[in-house]
């Protein structure tokens, strides 16, 4: 306790969903010399409609992982293009020692490590 009585500030590790690292994935190979990713390559590159990769993308912002243009491109911060880095590389050696184990498709395990790494509280660090 201080002395002014309150508790101590503990300070909170930023939660990520499987989902966002899937987007920070793609962000990080996306990411061209200048940094600039358009948001319509980020739909495609996902899969989804440009108002989900939006939607996404403001998520990302706010966590402080992106940061947007208005009406422009968008960049991974620092701290996104950290995340996005160590999650890429823990996500590729995952997802080949379980196809190598389990004999799964790369498609099969692409959810299961996403989520295996939103649970990783040493990465959440990133």
């Amino acid at each position: 306790e201080k002395e002014d009585g309150k508790m101590p500030e503990q300070k909170q590790e930023k939660q990520i969903s499987a989902a966002a690292i899937k987007y920070l994935i793609a962000m990080g190979g996306l990411c061209g010399k200048d940094g600039k990713i358009r948001s319509v390559d980020i739909a495609e590159k996902m899969g989804v409609s440009k108002p989900s990769a939006y939607s996404m993308i403001k998520c990302l912002c706010a966590a402080g992982l992106a940061k947007k243009e208005r009406y422009g491109a968008v960049y991974l911060t620092d701290d996104g293009k950290t995340a996005a880095l160590r999650y890429g590389e823990s996500f590729e050696r995952l997802c080949r020692k379980m196809q190598d184990t389990f004999g799964l498709e790369r498609e099969a395990c692409k959810n299961a490590v996403c989520e295996i790494l939103a649970d990783s509280s040493d990465l959440e660090k990133a």
